[in-house]
């Protein structure tokens, strides 16, 4: 008996120290840029894949999504909750367009053209200061969606110069100006909590020139070639790096989905698209994603001298009908070499005081929200929650798959589970109960005493989640003097503990 916990003592201790070398191995290298290294990236001489989330909305919530609340910054419980959670599921990048763009609203980066938010970029500061703390890295897009721009993120800079023509995006010097204007203030902003300017802190990846702005080209000039729009990716990139010379630069204007010449393009160190077998049709470049797609992109990427990676892929039901479907994409992203990251659309975060965020671009309607552009469908909640298209047990074995999926991806075994942190009681009513929730957690148990001095009783074994709250005492007992406090339970079973009572 000795020996056996002995053996299992030294085997704990192993497995300790590997997690603590993956964790160590994730940051040793934090203050280096991530490099280009032939058709591969590379951290610290050595090879960087990687698998993450997008969080849209790190710079500014409601701006991409349509969103009855309008534009809103988040909350530094939000940003650090969501890139904790990223991190518990193994993420090393995370792609955040708001980081980069948001344009023609009070509260964005650019309200008005030429004129730039300080109140904005302290948003933006803060979400680049906490990615590095942890580890992670950012992908940061410069042209991105916009729900209350009438031609989206791009066409704001149109409408701006007196265009409605979108291919003058990518011609008009006068549009093309107006866009490096915003470039510029970005590249050369100081962080105002790190005192670092972005182009010269590592902990963003990557500038992305746009969010897949050739489809605004397509859909308004169907049938029309793309030729004259392609030189646009190299003098966008040219302007990137005639200020920054140490950053990755990302074409993801989506262009070589429509024409294959967009490879031979000069600038970009990294070529990707975004996949949604939900959106194929919609898309038009008439062909089906399947797990081979995305082999067959990072072939032709490659073959070029430049880096493939998945800037965008769906996650759920509407896209991949079972887990298995889902699990043959990821495995086929896993075993491909040239493919070196992938990014899923799209993890959302804990509410400040209980639950979780709502559901971006919300709807009652079950048909818009299944076949729509709602969040009922992409929005990731890690632990589960039941929307009109997802279950709360389906959404959480793909949160699991996702977080299996970034370990190996990176060249390791997914580890055990973290321990969530204990959560913060927010709120008591009579017989009501809140919590902010812990993140890495599934469920969690509620325990109840009937005064400062009794015992505490679990009340709740397991029996609720973040989706739950605020959470009904089914038998209230001692209204006015019951006091209770919440655990938190990870994948694995095992208890933060308890939060502080209330």
């Amino acid at each position: 008996m000795k020996k056996m916990l002995l053996r299992e003592g030294l085997l704990v201790l192993a497995l300790g120290a590997v997690m603590c070398g993956q964790a160590l191995a994730q940051i040793a290298h934090n203050d280096e840029f991530v490099q280009k290294t032939g058709t591969k990236l590379t951290l610290g001489g050595a090879d960087f894949r990687y698998s993450g989330p997008n969080i849209e909305w790190l710079g500014i919530e409601s701006y991409g999504p349509h969103d009855p609340m309008g534009p809103r910054y988040p909350s530094h419980l939000e940003v650090d909750d969501a890139l904790d959670t990223a991190k518990a599921m193994g993420a090393r990048v995370v792609r955040s367009q708001t980081l980069g763009d948001s344009v023609e609203c009070d509260l964005c980066i650019e309200p008005k053209p030429g004129v730039f938010n300080p109140e904005a970029f302290k948003s933006v500061d803060y979400a680049i200061k906490a990615a590095h703390e942890r580890g992670l890295r950012l992908i940061v897009t410069l042209a991105g969606d916009c729900a209350n721009c009438q031609l989206s993120g791009p066409g704001q800079y149109l409408l701006w110069t007196g265009n409605k023509d979108f291919k003058k995006f990518f011609t008009d010097p006068v549009v093309v100006g107006a866009f490096e204007k915003h470039v510029a203030a970005m590249l050369n902003h100081k962080n105002s909590l790190t005192g670092i300017p972005y182009k010269d802190d590592p902990t963003i990846m990557a500038w992305e020139n746009c969010n897949v702005c050739a489809i605004g080209a397509v859909w308004t000039s169907p049938g029309q070639s793309l030729a004259p729009l392609l030189p646009w990716v190299d003098t966008i990139g040219s302007y990137i790096k005639s200020i920054d010379k140490r950053h990755l630069y990302i074409d993801n204007s989506g262009f070589f989905l429509f024409d294959k010449s967009t490879l031979d393009l000069k600038t970009p160190d990294i070529i990707t698209a975004e996949y949604y077998p939900h959106w194929d049709a919609l898309i038009g470049t008439g062909q089906k994603t399947t797990a081979q797609t995305f082999s067959q992109h990072a072939e032709m990427v490659t073959a070029k001298g430049k880096v493939y990676v998945v800037n965008e892929f769906g996650w759920d039901v509407t896209d991949w009908p079972t887990r298995d479907d889902f699990q043959a994409v990821l495995h086929a992203m896993e075993i491909d070499p040239k493919i070196s990251g992938d990014l899923y659309w799209a993890l959302q975060a804990h509410a400040d005081k209980f639950g979780w965020q709502a559901i971006p671009a919300p709807t009652n309607n079950v048909g818009y929200a299944t076949k729509g552009e709602s969040g009922h469908w992409w929005s990731l909640y890690y632990g589960g929650m039941k929307t009109l298209v997802n279950t709360a047990e389906d959404m959480q074995a793909r949160a699991e798959q996702l977080r299996t999926h970034a370990y190996l991806m990176a060249g390791t075994a997914a580890p055990a589970h973290a321990v969530p942190p204990p959560p913060v009681v927010t709120f008591k009513g009579i017989g009501l109960l809140g919590w902010r929730g812990s993140a890495g957690a599934v469920v969690y148990s509620i325990q109840r005493k009937p005064n400062d001095s009794g015992e505490w009783e679990t009340i709740c074994d397991k029996c609720t989640t973040d989706a739950d709250t605020p959470w009904v005492d089914p038998k209230p007992a001692g209204l006015f003097t019951s006091r209770y406090r919440v655990i938190a339970y990870n994948a694995d079973g095992k208890a933060s503990e308890p939060s502080a009572e209330r």
